[in-house]
């Protein structure tokens, strides 16, 4: 009966992985789609084009090196050692773990985010010598906070096994990014009379905009998981109690 019993919760396990496996990829590819769709329109777009591209791209390599320093290898790291206290039932060390690094991160993603934020100005005119980047920079600066908080989520989940999440949030912030970006640049592009500098500034605060609500999804499931998570602690510190 017990060997039965230890079999279907295997196959449950692995079911749910491979699903997670399978959103994950579907996501991926999803994502390098959606990426491609934003880039032609922007490339394409009057009054943007090359320029605008550069200016963005200018912008985007500080935000990349902040947000690596801040953020790198936090999802597999957190992830790995969630993991690892599930697999000996000690659902309360893994929420504690996860609560720690969110503490954390949260402070090391918003100064990374102040950081970018405060530095904008000397960054655009004496790093870059591009001052149209100053205002992509800021725009920008908000979504170290907001992606690295989010990798402590993913993390976590992976953690869980429900690696679906994950790649759910993924795929909703690539959503967001390609339909706001569209929408952000025109209306700007209308109430700038097509400055390409405010437009470049336009498409970051896009991007800034979809990370916070790719965040606020996991944040949103996370609420919603919390009284599984205290029945599964629950649980586990009455079986320590009994023994």
């Amino acid at each position: 009966m017990l060997k039965t019993k230890t079999k279907k919760v295997y196959k449950e396990k692995k079911e749910g992985f491979m699903q997670g496996v399978l959103a994950l990829m579907f996501s991926q590819i999803l994502v390098k789609i959606l990426g491609l769709v934003y880039t032609l329109y922007l490339t394409n777009r009057p009054g943007f084009g090359d320029k605008g591209n550069g200016i963005c791209a200018s912008g985007y390599q500080i935000y990349a090196l902040l947000l690596t320093i801040s953020s790198i290898g936090v999802p597999n790291a957190i992830s790995k050692l969630i993991s690892e206290k599930v697999a000996i039932g000690d659902n309360k060390g893994a929420h504690r773990i996860f609560k720690i690094a969110f503490a954390t991160f949260s402070i090391i993603g918003l100064a990374g985010s102040l950081l970018l934020y405060l530095g904008a100005h000397t960054i655009a005119y004496n790093w870059l010598q591009i001052p149209e980047a100053e205002m992509t920079l800021v725009a920008l600066s908000p979504a170290i906070f907001f992606v690295t908080i989010a990798s402590v989520f993913r993390g976590y989940f992976n953690g869980r096994q429900k690696i679906s999440v994950g790649a759910r949030s993924q795929t909703l912030e690539q959503v967001f990014k390609t339909v706001l970006t569209i929408i952000i640049v025109e209306v700007v592009a209308i109430l700038s009379n097509v400055s390409t500098e405010w437009m470049a500034a336009g498409a970051n605060l896009a991007s800034t905009l979809a990370t916070f609500l790719g965040f606020g999804y996991l944040f949103l499931y996370y609420r919603s998981e919390r009284k599984e998570i205290a029945e599964e602690i629950k649980k586990r510190n009455k079986k320590y109690k009994k023994l």
